[in-house]
């Protein structure tokens, strides 16, 4: 049967220090995982060791972890991936605490399917093996290994071990494996250096396949890599898939460059973070109380690093769970759906777990409402969690690493599932009809109410006004999101009527100025003086000195009056009446149904005004295409026989 026929399972040992998993790996398999002087010199496993073997189509690998309790970190790198558990307890010392230890990180880390075996009833009694059994179903009630096959054994003299592997096949055919994602990802559990050959990590693949010449990026560097050659199980292969043991030659890269805890995956699918948002379930069995920014270790695929949690003043209590968020010391990469381990840091000892629900938390973003925010990505349906995705994007992602990557969406079901939720009003289009943008509902719905409470803020500032310029509305909203988006959403609010358009400006619909007696006083003036001058008005600076009023603030009740349709800004510093540029409009318009075009000097003389007014006058009619300026003449516009409104 070739390779690619084959099911991959991979078996994962769980057990006290002294228990007999090494030995025992070694009779299911004839491999002696113990590499280390010191291991075989001490009797101990210190690292993880690994194996394999064939049967009935099946191809197994087994992960043989330490038990000392100083290796537990160990163990938890080895434990990414697993299929099946294979808890050992020795039938002369039973019950231990890594027993419990490990027992506890298999559970958090979502296993399934296990298997129990009793090692050592060679050297006791038949009715004790019996008691240790009754002790091992006791311990397992209420975790994934309740009502699980129990097999006794003997490693010296291999009883039970044909019965432990038809048990392990049996428990094998019954194990649902995930569908297979085209998107690779391995997390790195050791790095070796082979003269002739560079640098070669070895990893449990979690999904994916890889074959020579892919180029794959390694992380949390972010670099790319050529893969030179791929092995499995010590042979070399083609390529390499998920739940297989592999070893990856890399071009290119020095060993001192890599090493446990680094993660290899394809191009563009992961991005570093410091901050998850994560499911936390604290330990029944954990003699602490989780307080709010308690800094615990991390354990999360082979990576290991110092994290804090932050429950927002909450404190869990042993056997509770909650949304939480980890800020971590260093760099690491995660995806949606990963488990992990949270380790006291000292003494050492597990306390929580759960898994990932957003690995990538922008830094400088903070999140308000952990439920909410959990709620939204730990969803049972796919659609459902890229909707909660969507939701905090202003952008729906072109492709499907990032639903993958962040919600654990299908790579294959992503763009049905776009539509879907175009086609139920979830994801909407909004902006201009050349420029549309697509967005969650209530996503625009948030950054609607942004933009609104941005230019209130901003209207309170430069009070006494309703509206603002275009420019000042975008430069004041320019952190909250990309331009191509503040366009759509302003186009939004203009459509829905929240936001009205006077005189080029933008403002709320309900905007109120509330105007003292002497600001009230200053404007009727100043209209006054306006219209008076009728082509000739004053200049604000005239105004002011007038009114006995500060520059800019006769400049803020101009704005005001242009937004009431009470005076025209022709400049900054030259303010018409409405009937001053009416009566402009109509000479102009008589010059130029006489005489088809007319410079700036021509219209000069047909309004009785200086170069002081009608230059500015002129530009105006321009911008307002009452006139169209060619060359040095003035030809009529396309607004030029216009009633201005």
């Amino acid at each position: 049967m070739s390779a690619s026929d084959l099911t991959h399972i991979l078996i994962g040992t769980a057990g006290h220090i002294d228990h007999g998993k090494t030995r025992l790996v070694g009779r299911l398999t004839e491999i002696d995982t113990d590499r280390l002087p010191e291991e075989k010199a001490r009797g101990i496993s210190i690292d993880l060791g690994f194996a394999h073997w064939q049967a009935e189509g099946f191809q197994f690998g087994i992960i043989d972890v330490p038990g000392h309790e100083r290796f537990v970190k160990n163990m938890v790198a080895g434990a990414t991936g697993v299929n099946v558990a294979l808890l050992v307890v020795a039938a002369d010392d039973s019950v231990m605490p890594q027993t419990r230890e490990h027992l506890e990180i298999m559970d958090l880390l979502g296993i399934e399917a296990g298997v129990i075996a009793v090692t050592k009833i060679d050297l006791v009694e038949e009715d004790f093996v019996e008691l240790v059994e009754a002790e091992v179903e006791e311990v397992v009630t209420g975790t994934f290994l309740e009502g699980c096959p129990i097999v006794p054994v003997s490693s010296e003299t291999g009883e039970g071990i044909e019965s432990l592997k038809e048990t392990l096949l049996e428990v094998s055919r019954q194990v649902t494996l995930a569908e297979q994602e085209p998107v690779f990802r391995m997390p790195v559990d050791r790095a070796i250096s082979l003269p002739g050959h560079g640098t070669i990590v070895t990893g449990s693949v979690v999904s994916g396949e890889v074959r020579a010449g892919d180029t794959l990026e390694l992380w949390p560097e972010g670099r790319e890599v050529r893969v030179r050659s791929v092995q499995n199980h010590g042979a070399d292969s083609a390529d390499a898939g998920a739940r297989q043991r592999t070893a990856i030659n890399l071009a290119g890269v020095k060993n001192d460059e890599v090493s446990r805890g680094v993660e290899l995956a394809t191009v563009g699918l992961l991005q570093p973070t410091r901050r998850l948002l994560v499911d936390l379930k604290l330990l029944s069995s954990s003699p602490l109380q989780l307080k709010d920014r308690m800094e615990l270790n991390l354990h999360i695929g082979t990576r290991e690093v110092p994290a804090r949690v932050i429950l927002k003043g909450r404190q869990l209590k042993p056997g509770e769970r909650a949304y939480a968020e980890l800020r971590l010391a260093e760099e690491i990469v995660a995806a949606h759906g990963q488990r992990y381990i949270l380790r006291r840091v000292s003494p050492a000892l597990t306390v929580a777990g759960g898994r990932v629900l957003d690995p990538w938390l922008p830094l400088g973003k903070r999140v308000r409402d952990l439920q909410l925010a959990g709620e939204a990505l730990d969803q049972p349906g796919e659609r459902d969690r890229l909707s909660g995705l969507v939701a905090t994007l202003d952008d729906i992602p072109e492709t499907p690493l990032a639903a993958r990557w962040r919600a654990g969406v299908g790579s294959r079901r992503y763009m049905e599932l776009l539509e879907e939720l175009k086609d139920d009003g979830t994801i909407v289009t909004v902006g201009p009809v050349d420029r549309p943008v697509a967005v969650h509902r209530e996503r625009l719905t948030g950054l609607a109410g942004s933009v609104m409470k941005t230019i209130r803020e901003e209207l309170q500032r430069q009070q006494p006004r309703r509206t603002l310029p275009r420019a000042t509305v975008v430069a004041s909203c320019r952190e909250i999101m990309r331009p191509a988006l503040l366009e759509a959403v302003l186009s939004y609010l203009a459509d829905s009527g929240e936001l009205v358009t006077a005189a080029g400006n933008l403002g709320p619909a309900d905007a109120q100025v509330q105007l003292t007696k002497a600001q009230r006083a200053a404007r009727d003036g100043m209209i006054e003086q306006i219209q008076v001058g009728g082509m000739t008005p004053p200049t604000v600076k005239e105004l002011a000195e007038e009114l006995g009023q500060a520059k800019d603030q006769v400049q803020s009740l101009l704005r005001l009056c242009v937004e009431d349709g009470l005076a025209v800004a022709v400049s900054e510093d030259l303010f018409f009446a409405p009937e001053a540029i009416e009566q402009g409009r109509d000479i102009c318009r008589d010059v130029l149904e006489q005489q088809g075009e007319a410079t700036m000097s021509q219209l000069r003389e047909a309004w009785g005004i200086s170069r002081k007014f009608a230059v500015p006058l002129c530009e105006h009619f321009d911008q307002a295409e009452i006139t169209i300026r060619r060359g040095d003449v003035r030809v009529p516009g396309p607004k030029l026989a216009i009633p201005l409104g």
